[in-house]
C-alpha cells in the first residue's frame, strides 16, 4: 500500500474513532435528587437508562416495552402482562417476572409512586407474566406502567431494605458515574434488546438558570438544551450552528390555589383573581406567542379533553373588582383591599426550574395590584410548594403541570382533583360531583363525562390556568435526529447521530 494512502487511511480512522468517542452533552434544569424512581425516575427514563413495562410513542399511544402484550379479564379486575424474552440488565442479569414483582412491590413504589392511586389488590409473578389484580375496574391501568416511577431495575440496584443504591436498568444507556444532584455520565449498552444507540457516550447536566443554558448551547459546551427562556430564543435562532425546535405539549402553567384560605374560599374569589390576570399580555410579551394564553385548563392539542363549548377564561378588571367588593374586600386609601381590618396580602411561591415562571410571577404581581391585592413573591425550590401544601401555609403557587406523566390525562386528574388533592393539584377543595365524575371515568371512556369535568374545573377554579406550553429544544448542528417528545417522556438519545 502506498505510504501516503496508508497514512491518510490511518488519519481518517483516528478521526473517526475520535468522533465516535465524543460525549453527547444534554443539559436541562432538573436536578437528580436521588436514585429512587419516585425521585428522579423521569431523568433516567428520558435519558433511556431505565425502562417500563409499557412504552409510549410520539402520539401518545401505548406500545410494548419490557412487556410485549397485555390483556384484561372479562370482569376487568385482572390484568396480565407478558414479559419480553432475552432482556438483560446492565449488570448482565436477566429480566424475569420475579424481579418485576419485586420492583413493583417495594414500599417506595406502592406508597409513593403513581401506583398508589390505583385500586390495587396485588401484583404477582406468574411464570413469564405479571398479574395485576384490582379491587375495582380501571380501564387506563396499562398507562400507569409507563410512568417514570414504575421503571424496572436489576436486583443489585437495591439494598437489603429495598432502597435503591445503584441505577442498574435495561435501557439503551447505562450509568457510568453519578454526581448528585447535577450530573450523570452514561455509556452505551452494547446488549440492549432494541439494538444499539448510535452514540457511545452521553451525559446529563442539571443547569438551573435558563440564561446559563442558553450560553452553554451557544458556546457549544452542550449539544442539546431543554427549556430555554423565550427571551433567549430570538438570538439562538439566528445562530447558524444551532437548530431550534418548538412543539405544543400537554402542559399548562397555572396557579395552585389554597381554597381553604379566607382569600380564596369561594369560587367567586378565585374567579376575581382569574379575571384580573391578562393572559394574552403574558403570552405575547413573556412567552412570545399570544396563542399560548389559556382559555381553559386543557390546550387545543388535547383534542379529547379540550372543550369547545366552554366560555373562555377572560380578562375583566371591572368584574374582578365587583366580585371582591361583593365579598367584603374593600379598597382603602392606600390602594389595597381590607376586610374586617385585615389586608388582602398574600404570597405566591414559584421556582426557577421553569425559567419563565418567575417572570410570569412578576407580571401577575403587577396585575393583581390593580385590583388591590398585595402579592409578595417567593422564588425558590419547587419543594417549597410541596412543603407548604402539606403544612397548609401556601396561598398561591405558580406551577407548570404536565397532564400526561401517565399517558392519559385521567391519571393527573385523579391525583390533582380527586379526594384529598395533591402536591400539584387542588388544596383544601372538595367537590363530591367531581369525585363522582372521576370515579365513573375509571371504567368508562365517556367524552361527555370528560366535558363535564372540564366544565366543573372552569366554574370552580381549584387551579387557575394561565398559559399553555410549547416545548423548546435547541441543538447543535453537529448532531442530527434530535426529536422533541410532546409527552416529555423520552429524549430519544439512542436515535441521535453525529453529523458527518
Amino acid at each position: 500500500m502506498n505510504k501516503n494512502i496508508f497514512y491518510k487511511f490511518m488519519l481518517i480512522s483516528m478521526l473517526f474513532l475520535f468522533a465516535n468517542a465524543k460525549e453527547l452533552k444534554v443539559i436541562a434544569p432538573w436536578e437528580v435528587t436521588g436514585l429512587e424512581p419516585t425521585q428522579s425516575g423521569k431523568i433516567f427514563q428520558s435519558m433511556q437508562v431505565a425502562e417500563n413495562l409499557v412504552g409510549v410513542n410520539e402520539i401518545g399511544e401505548l406500545i410494548p416495552a419490557l412487556a410485549t402484550t397485555w390483556s384484561v379479564s372479562n370482569d376487568g379486575l385482572v390484568w396480565t402482562f407478558n414479559l419480553r424474552d432475552g432482556v438483560k440488565f446492565h449488570d448482565g442479569s436477566s429480566l424475569n417476572a420475579s424481579i418485576v414483582e419485586y420492583n413493583l412491590n417495594t414500599n417506595a413504589v406502592l406508597k409513593k409512586s403513581i401506583l398508589s392511586y390505583l385500586p390495587l389488590k396485588s401484583i404477582k409473578a406468574k411464570g413469564k407474566t405479571i398479574e395485576v389484580t384490582l379491587t375495582s375496574k380501571f380501564n387506563s391501568l396499562p398507562a400507569y406502567f409507563a410512568h417514570y416511577s414504575t421503571v424496572i431495575l436489576a436486583k443489585k440496584s437495591f439494598d437489603e431494605n429495598a432502597k435503591v443504591i445503584n441505577m442498574i436498568a435495561s435501557g439503551a444507556y447505562e450509568v457510568n458515574k453519578i454526581t448528585l444532584p447535577l450530573k450523570v455520565k452514561l455509556i452505551r449498552n452494547e446488549n440492549w434488546w432494541n439494538g444499539k444507540a448510535n452514540i457511545k457516550e452521553a451525559s446529563y447536566l442539571a443547569v438551573g438558570k435558563g440564561e446559563t443554558r442558553a450560553l452553554m448551547i451557544k458556546s457549544q459546551e452542550a449539544d442539546i438544551a431543554y427549556n430555554i427562556l423565550p427571551t433567549s430564543i430570538k438570538s439562538l435562532k439566528k445562530n447558524p450552528n444551532l437548530n431550534v425546535e418548538f412543539k405544543a405539549i400537554p402542559r399548562a402553567r397555572m396557579l395552585k390555589v389554597n381554597s381553604g384560605s379566607e382569600f380564596f374560599n369561594t369560587a367567586e374569589l378565585r374567579e376575581a383573581i382569574s379575571l384580573a390576570i391578562n393572559r394574552k399580555a403574558i403570552a405575547k410579551v413573556i412567552l412570545k406567542n399570544e396563542d399560548l394564553a389559556a382559555t381553559q385548563m386543557f390546550p387545543v392539542s388535547m383534542s379529547l379533553w379540550y372543550n369547545k363549548e366552554l366560555k373562555p377564561l377572560s380578562y375583566d378588571i371591572k368584574k374582578a373588582n365587583k366580585l371582591l367588593d361583593n365579598a367584603g374586600w374593600k379598597k382603602q386609601s392606600d390602594g389595597f383591599r381590607y376586610k374586617d381590618g385585615k389586608k388582602f396580602e398574600i404570597t405566591l411561591d414559584t421556582y426557577n426550574d421553569r425559567p419563565e415562571l418567575p417572570v410570569i410571577a412578576t407580571a401577575i404581581q403587577a396585575q393583581l395590584k390593580k385590583i388591590g391585592v398585595d402579592l409578595k413573591l417567593l422564588i425558590g425550590s419547587y419543594t417549597e410548594i410541596i412543603r407548604k401544601h402539606k403544612n397548609n401555609t401556601l396561598h398561591l403557587g405558580l406551577i407548570s403541570r404536565n397532564f400526561v406523566l401517565v399517558p392519559n390525562p385521567l391519571g393527573t386528574l385523579l391525583q390533582d382533583y380527586g379526594k384529598g388533592g395533591a402536591n400539584w393539584g387542588a388544596m383544601n377543595w372538595k367537590n363530591e360531583t367531581m369525585f363522582k365524575y372521576l370515579d365513573e371515568l375509571k371504567s368508562s371512556d365517556n367524552r361527555q363525562l370528560q366535558y363535564k369535568v372540564t366544565e366543573l374545573l372552569q366554574n370552580e377554579l381549584p387551579s387557575i390556568p394561565l398559559a399553555w406550553t410549547e416545548k423548546t429544544v435547541v441543538s447543535n448542528k453537529r448532531v442530527n435526529n434530535v426529536k422533541v417528545d410532546p409527552l416529555e417522556i423520552n429524549f430519544f438519545l439512542a436515535q441521535i447521530k453525529w453529523t458527518k
